[in-house]
């Protein structure tokens, strides 16, 4: 009988020691993934930027949240805020030049602007943390119109909890989030979220 009980002891302690260890690797593996994922976003800071708790930063899976607000500089020096943009549909992009996914998705970004620049939708691309010659001589050499904004510091992108880029908001005219992508789109999937924000 002792045999028995012990046997059944044994058992449960490795079966516990064995739970632990999964777990761990686990933990381990999902926090790797998080760090890699956020070190791919950028050659700089979005993998090393620590949480700033006092700024508020939306939930990466909030939807129909009010998106935060900000002040940014375009390439002219001239300073967008998105309050100032309250009424009108927002499709806010976060980018860089060295992304390729970024690049592959910025033709149709081109052509959905050309098509809505008289309507009330405000294309906004900010891109995360590259100096402003090199972004203008990226935009100027793709002959892109639509507005790009420079998040040097990335604030913006921690704010908005930017782990991967491309990774698009569509805010509609009070100023919710309506849906987020992450990841480039066609020029079909951006007409289907733009008219998913309320016209």
């Amino acid at each position: 009988m002792k045999k028995v009980i012990l046997a059944l002891v044994l058992i449960v302690v490795l079966a516990g020691a064995f739970y632990e260890v999964k777990h761990f690797n686990t933990s381990t593996s999902n926090n790797q993934n998080v760090s890699q994922q956020r070190t791919s976003t950028s050659n700089s800071s979005i993998s090393s930027t620590n949480s700033n708790t006092s700024s508020p930063q939306i939930n990466s899976n909030a939807f129909n949240s009010k998106a935060i607000d900000f002040k940014l500089k375009d390439l002219n020096g001239k300073d967008v805020s998105l309050s100032d943009l309250k009424g009108k549909r927002v499709f806010l992009n976060f980018w860089a030049s060295w992304c390729p996914p970024c690049k592959a998705e910025m033709p149709d970004i081109e052509r959905l602007y050309e098509e809505t620049k008289d309507s009330d939708l405000v294309i906004l691309a900010v891109n995360l943390g590259e100096d402003k010659d090199t972004v203008k001589s990226f935009i100027d050499k793709n002959n892109y119109k639509f507005r790009i904004l420079l998040d040097s510091d990335q604030t913006v992108a921690e704010q908005y909890s930017i782990t991967s880029i491309p990774t698009s908001f569509f805010i509609d005219k009070n100023g919710t989030i309506v849906a987020k992508k992450i990841g480039a789109m066609t020029y079909e999937e951006m007409k289907n979220y733009v008219n998913t924000i309320n016209k």
